[in-house]
């Protein structure tokens, strides 16, 4: 799931990058949609995050939820979203790996990772 949360945050910087340098009419034409690809998965990850037991699986669940605030500031066609965009990736990649070490240091201190065996 890290390899999955860097590549999400590449993912990001190629937005940036690529699309709105390279193919700038083409992602002002559809970036109304992407805002939505950002809304629903918002919505979707941080519901299916609020199921999961495991601590390690909601931390990754809850990091591709703020990936879509990521998408929307980025989408938006603004300098205010851009580089709110840009300073939630930055800020998301500290508190990340804030997160997950916080995870695996539970592992090790207590060997459990389940919410239910932690109380």
């Amino acid at each position: 799931m890290l390899l999955a949360g860097i590549l999400l945050k590449m993912g990001a910087y190629g937005l940036i990058l690529i699309n709105m340098e390279l193919l700038a009419h083409d992602h002002s034409r559809l970036s109304p949609w992407l805002v939505i690809v950002g809304i629903i998965q918002i919505l979707y990850a941080s519901s299916t995050s609020l199921g999961q037991r495991n601590f390690k699986k909601r931390i990754a669940y809850s990091s591709v939820s703020h990936m879509g605030f990521i998408i929307i500031g980025i989408d938006s066609i603004t300098s205010m979203g851009l580089n709110g965009a840009i300073l939630q990736i930055l800020s998301h990649g500290l508190i990340g790996a804030a997160l997950f070490f916080l995870g695996g240091t539970c592992w090790d201190k207590i060997c459990f990772v389940y919410l239910e065996e932690m109380e």
